[in-house]
């Protein structure tokens, strides 16, 4: 690893000096350690908005560096924790895309689902935002597959400083309710292919001993059904 930064980083000096120590030597301190440095540097620049986003900026800053120097789980941190203190609409957009790609590069699947929620919940009911929305859905239906085909290799590898991962269970419900959101959407242009998600859905829910979402699930289906016979006449 280099002893010297390879360029300047131009960074408030307190987090440019943390900045430095790291870059300098990456095996400087574990991961907690890592993350109460950063929230302590942090708490000077929480006043007021201006200085928050000065913050996120510089640590956007930082983060990059970080993923120049193949330090994935440091920027991680970094990213995660200005996920949680941007009150910008379009940089914590920014920060939740970056943090997918470095879960993903992490084959991390409970956090790129954690920022798929979370960009789900960016995207919701925003008609500019449809075909990201539809995507992150797709996304979703992918990770949580994964998820719950290989549960006990997915949270053997999982490390939180906060939190522990959702049940089997928690991931097959949230499995089966992304289909019927997909098969909702769909239904008009890909009909059987959300027929196939709707019927996914439903065993998934009556394997949990859950029939509530019957009735909307076969009305979608009828629907469905109803967009084949139009096509086919």
């Amino acid at each position: 690893m280099p002893t010297t930064i390879k360029k300047q980083l131009f960074l408030p000096s307190q987090l440019r000096r943390f900045a430095d120590d790291i870059l300098n030597n990456p095996n400087l301190m574990s991961e907690k350690d890592f993350a109460q440095n950063l929230t302590a540097i942090q708490k000077s620049y929480m006043k007021t908005p201006a200085q928050r986003d000065y913050f996120c900026t510089a640590a956007d800053k930082f983060a990059d560096r970080l993923l120049e120097e193949n330090n994935l789980d440091f920027a991680g941190i970094i990213i995660s924790k200005l996920c949680k203190i941007t009150d910008i609409p379009s940089k914590l957009e920014k920060f939740l895309i970056k943090g997918y790609e470095i879960a993903k590069k992490n084959g991390d699947y409970i956090h790129m689902m954690a920022r798929l929620n979370s960009l789900r919940k960016i995207y919701y009911r925003k008609h500019n935002k449809l075909r990201e929305y539809i995507q992150v859905l797709y996304k979703q239906e992918k990770c949580l597959k994964y998820l719950t085909e290989n549960y006990e290799a997915a949270t053997q590898g999982y490390h939180s400083l906060l939190r522990a991962p959702a049940s089997k269970k928690e991931y097959l419900q949230m499995l089966a309710h992304v289909q019927v959101e997909i098969s909702k959407i769909t239904k008009r242009l890909h009909p059987q292919e959300a027929i196939d998600r709707l019927n996914s859905a439903e065993e998934i829910f009556h394997s949990l001993g859950n029939n509530l979402h019957d009735d909307y699930i076969s009305m979608l289906i009828s629907e469905a059904k109803q967009v084949i016979l139009r096509k086919s006449s």
